[in-house]
């Protein structure tokens, strides 16, 4: 019995000095070998379309990349539409969907083609086109403001009407190219102005005729051609003249001028600085224009496909009065707006 207890007490002493065995844990990281290594998952986050830019002020400038005038137009348009309580944004690229309900009137620059698809888009969207060329004529809602100065018929009309508005007894006359399609044009056109203000035109005292008269010039670098012409018309009275631009000349309006004879220009005619006694110059101003139609749009004014740019400036007062030229505007806009033909 006692030997039993010895070996007992051994087995357990020896038991106590065995170490006991610890299990890390393991870094699944560091499992990997370099041939076997697992890449980290990434996502990939899928493309987005990005948003649509809604267009939504009253007034609307479509710079196009060619156009002059989309600085002042801007400039303009903008102080234009703070004086005015309308909202204005500009944008140099512009397509159908993009334009809403708000937008009032469309201002733009571009290229005829970009312009003619939006309005096919788009029919009822007003858009003012400033200097646009190779617009397809009678698209609706398109009103074409241009820096040429209105047509030769519209300048020849508005020469007559300011002519015998402003000249006693309506003593007026033309020169105009013979033999020519413009000359015509403008012979008539003339005409038309006159009579639209005088009707028969009847002189009230010696010698007394029956106004306007035109004289036709064959070849205008022929000094006694041009005299000629202009002889003839002294001879019957005409006391106010208006020269086709592009016949006109230095010498020929010198000899206009000694001759104390009043005159109507157009912008960049030839001679017009030699000129004594002018009524006005007519030309263009065609921010202002623009403006003009901004402004009538918004006010629900109809327009014609042309609001032009053709005014008269330089204006001599001490021979065409305040209330002359009120009345003169007034023909002016229904000339423009297509309210009165400017020719037979």
């Amino acid at each position: 019995m006692l030997i039993l207890l010895t070996l007992i007490l051994m087995v357990s002493a020896c038991n106590q000095q065995l170490p006991t065995a610890t299990l890390a844990p393991v870094d699944t990281q560091e499992i990997a070998t370099e041939d076997t290594a697992i890449a980290p998952v990434t996502e990939t986050a899928a493309p987005t379309e990005p948003a649509q830019v809604l267009i939504s002020s009253d007034i609307v400038l479509w710079t196009g990349a060619g156009s002059g005038h989309n600085e002042a137009l801007m400039e303009r348009l903008s102080a234009f539409a703070q004086a005015n309580g309308r909202t204005f944004e500009s944008h140099d690229s512009v397509t159908a969907d993009q334009i809403t309900p708000s937008v009032k009137v469309l201002v733009a620059t571009t290229d005829a083609a970009q312009i003619m698809t939006l309005n096919q888009q788009l029919p009822g969207t007003k858009i003012v086109a400033v200097d646009v060329s190779g617009l397809t004529p009678g698209l609706v809602n398109v009103y074409e403001v241009t820096s040429e100065g209105g047509t030769p018929e519209q300048r020849a009309f508005l020469a007559g009407y300011a002519l015998a508005l402003t000249t006693t007894d309506y003593r007026v006359g033309a020169i105009t190219l013979a033999g020519d399609d413009l000359g015509n044009r403008t012979r008539d056109s003339f005409i038309t102005g006159v009579r639209y203000f005088c009707g028969l035109c009847s002189a009230r005292y010696m010698p007394v005729n029956y106004y306007p008269f035109t004289a036709e010039v064959t070849s205008p670098t022929n000094p006694s051609d041009w005299q000629t012409a202009v002889d003839s018309l002294l001879d019957l009275a005409v006391t106010a003249m208006f020269v086709q631009p592009e016949i006109s000349s230095l010498d020929l309006m010198t000899y206009l001028a000694s001759k104390n004879i009043t005159v109507i220009g157009v912008e960049g005619q030839a001679g017009l600085e030699a000129a004594d006694k002018v009524v006005g110059v007519l030309g263009s101003d065609l921010y202002a224009s623009v403006e003009t139609a901004v402004g009538g749009l918004l006010a629900g004014e109809d327009f014609g496909k042309n609001t032009g740019s053709l005014e008269l400036k330089q204006i001599n007062r001490d021979l065409m009065s305040d209330g002359r030229h009120i009345l003169f505007e007034r023909i002016r806009e229904e000339l423009l707006n297509g309210l009165i033909k400017d020719h037979p």
